[in-house]
């Protein structure tokens, strides 16, 4: 017999929750700037030739611009990255853009958890340092797994993730096989996203609002498939382990 009531937590999870409204608030969004013509379908497509004409001239200049931005986001704890990787699909292709952007998510996390012990240690400490205490615990228990889980569960916000094992003495081996199998997820549902995206854009009249929903309700899938891929891990690391 236990002792007190097992606590209920959402029946749905909340992370989902909110990736449903993200994703209806910018159907509406779009449907307003279109119907308002803040935005037309001509403005987007020549938008996005524009930048793959850019591409096609001068490739390395391209994926090294694209990678240099990533990192500088990252560097700067600004949280743009999953639209930079909506844009990069857009503009690259899938597959490129999923490899690319699975490189840049790499080496902006290695980057920061370099910088974390270097130049801007004092900067990310003073934003991270209310986290560290609640997490040492468990990270000290198993570095690894703690390392891979915080890439599924938004138990501490993302950037803690990358500057957390820095402080905490995790060894930087370690921390790029977690952050490289850790960023997978996100990377592909994004790149998804952002193809789904421009094959709209390929065709040579606008879609109306029915359409552009049904074209985009895999992309709705696959993006609540990452609060639910979070819910999965959170469970199975609280699962008690028998002997």
């Amino acid at each position: 017999m236990t002792e007190g009531k097992e606590k209920r937590g959402w029946p749905v999870p909340p992370a989902l929750v909110v990736w449903i409204a993200v994703a209806i608030a910018i159907l509406v969004g779009v449907t307003w700037a279109t119907s308002t013509g803040l935005l037309t379908w001509t403005m987007a497509v020549d938008a996005r030739a524009s930048a793959q004409d850019f591409v096609s001239r001068y490739a390395i200049v391209a994926y090294a611009a694209y990678v240099a931005l990533f990192v500088v986001m990252a560097l700067a704890l600004f949280p743009a990255q999953l639209w930079i990787i909506v844009f990069g699909a857009m503009v690259f292709g899938f597959w490129p853009a999923l490899i690319v952007s699975w490189a840049a998510a790499l080496l902006s996390a290695t980057a920061v958890f370099l910088s974390a012990r270097g130049a801007l240690a004092g900067r990310y400490r003073e934003k991270a340092g209310r986290y560290l205490a609640r997490v040492e615990q468990e990270f000290q228990r198993d570095q690894f797994s703690w390392m891979l889980a915080m890439r599924f569960v938004p138990v501490v916000p993302y950037f803690v993730s990358n500057v957390a094992p820095a402080f905490l003495g995790a060894r930087l081996p370690p921390f790029m096989v977690a952050a490289g199998i850790g960023v997978i997820p996100y990377v592909a549902a994004y790149t998804f996203a952002g193809d789904k995206a421009a094959r709209v854009l390929d065709r040579d009249t606008p879609p109306d609002v029915a359409s552009l929903a049904a074209d985009m309700f895999p992309v709705m899938l696959a993006v609540a498939f990452l609060p639910l891929l979070a819910l999965a891990v959170k469970r199975f690391r609280r699962k008690p382990v028998t002997r």
